[in-house]
């Protein structure tokens, strides 16, 4: 896919890393935020069913929620829209000025979604290899999924990125969905499929990415690990503790987007279940920008995410600048007195939190 040009926003020296949090105007389109405490956000499902009455209150203490696929998969096979919906509507009943993001594949045909019957009763909507077999894939295995791989949307086609874009759109049009997130956005490539087709469909699925964005009036659409023009948001999926996530997080900011962050899949993190995480929030902190949310978790139902780290409540305050970076190691303050520093060789973060001292 064709991703944004983005200059690089790291200077050398003691020069402040530059347009890399620039303040934005209040829009009423996206969700709360915050510097008064790190912004978080939450992103899973319950596979047995509805949220209890305290789990649907923690759910909103959160900002902006991205219900998963596999919510209530274990209570039944269909449909993913109409569960993902009945919990945004709860979320809702509780504080409607949370955020409910609809999820889906941009890439593959998940069977627990109303959408597959759509798929099954039109072969044209499949890609195909040069031979005219469909393309299969297959997904996370955390879900359930057919052995030979999914079928994939074929984004060559007008008809086919109406109908992908459709499920999105409808679903805002209730008034319980802000949003939605496309997962795999950034997945161009397919093996035995020609390159011409291959490039139609890369220019195809920017264009149904973009297609729904336009079409959210209040709400955004998170394209996951992928920034594009005419988008307003994305996740920096397997977020961690490195240089490198710093500096693609800085790019990512610089280019206007709302940035979720997941770090567990690696690092102190993962190891900890969540509990350490202090060089991946210190990584987050150097590089956050309005409309920067940070998430931990091992996998994406509830249970990996049902936690409050101590950190979430701490005072942090207005960003006093950028990031500054004098050889190896970030440092920037923020408006409560706490400091962090990031060191892109070592791999380490500091936060020294002014409530500790």
């Amino acid at each position: 896919l064709t991703a944004v040009t983005m200059a690089s926003c790291l200077l050398v020296g003691v020069l402040a890393v530059a347009a890399c949090a620039m303040a934005r105007p209040v829009d009423d389109a996206m969700p709360e935020f915050s510097w008064d405490t790190i912004p978080v956000y939450i992103h899973m499902c319950n596979k047995t069913g509805a949220f209890s009455d305290d789990s649907l209150q923690f759910l909103a203490k959160f900002p902006m929620v991205t219900i998963e696929k596999g919510q209530g998969e274990e209570v039944s096979t269909c449909c993913a829209e109409d569960k993902i919906l009945a919990v945004a509507k709860s979320i809702k009943a509780i504080n409607p000025k949370i955020h409910t993001i609809f999820y889906y594949n941009s890439v593959l045909d998940w069977e627990m979604y109303r959408m597959h019957d759509t798929m099954v009763a039109n072969p044209s909507y499949w890609l195909r290899k040069s031979d005219g077999s469909p393309v299969r894939k297959a997904g996370d295995h955390t879900f359930p999924q057919p052995k030979d791989g999914m079928l994939v949307f074929d984004f060559t086609k007008p008809v086919v990125r109406d109908f992908w874009a459709s499920a999105c759109l409808n679903l805002s049009k209730t008034g319980f969905i802000n949003g939605c997130f496309a997962d795999r956005a950034n997945e161009e490539t397919f093996p035995g499929v020609s390159a011409a087709t291959q490039e139609a469909y890369r220019e195809g699925h920017d264009k149904v990415l973009q297609q729904v964005q336009s079409g959210l009036e209040n709400g955004v659409l998170i394209a996951n690990n992928y920034v594009l023009e005419r988008t307003k948001a994305t996740m920096i999926e397997s977020f961690t503790g490195t240089g490198a996530a710093v500096e693609n997080m800085l790019e990512a900011v610089s280019a206007g987007q709302l940035v979720q962050t997941h770090a567990g899949y690696h690092g102190p993190e993962h190891a900890s279940g969540c509990q350490n995480i202090t060089d991946a929030l210190a990584a987050f902190l150097i590089a956050a920008g309005e409309y920067s949310y940070f998430g931990c978790s091992t996998g994406w139902y509830f249970d990996s995410w049902n936690h409050w780290n101590a950190e979430y409540d701490k005072p942090l305050g207005q960003p006093l600048g950028n990031a500054t970076k004098t050889g190896n190691v970030w440092t920037r303050s923020f408006a409560s007195g706490t400091k962090v520093t990031f060191d892109g060789k070592t791999n380490k973060g500091t936060i020294d939190w002014a409530s500790d001292r």
